[in-house]
């Protein structure tokens, strides 16, 4: 995650945008672990998902905990990426 601070005449705007994080692919899946996400990022994320979305995945014989397919977390992150940057206009 990385910000961006942009002064403006009358106000000061602070803008976050967030990394994206590249997929661990284990038996034909795409796979990312929410440990790689900031806390508030796993709060945000967990709010939205039913609780049997996060999986503990194996993976060369090590278990992996608090999984989550790739394709739900894209959504997220789109939709995540989306509201910053109608919450950005909105400051304005």
């Amino acid at each position: 995650m990385y910000s961006l601070e942009y002064q403006h005449t009358f106000k000061s705007l602070k803008i976050t945008a967030m990394t994206k994080l590249i997929p661990i692919f284990i038996e034909g899946e795409k796979w990312i672990q929410l440990s790689q996400l900031s806390l508030d990022q796993v709060k945000s994320l967990k709010s939205i998902l039913p609780v049997d979305c996060i999986k503990k995945v194996v993976f060369q014989g090590i278990e992996l905990s608090e999984c989550l397919d790739f394709e739900t977390y894209d959504y997220w992150f789109k939709s995540e990426q989306i509201s910053n940057q109608r919450q950005a206009l909105l400051d304005f």
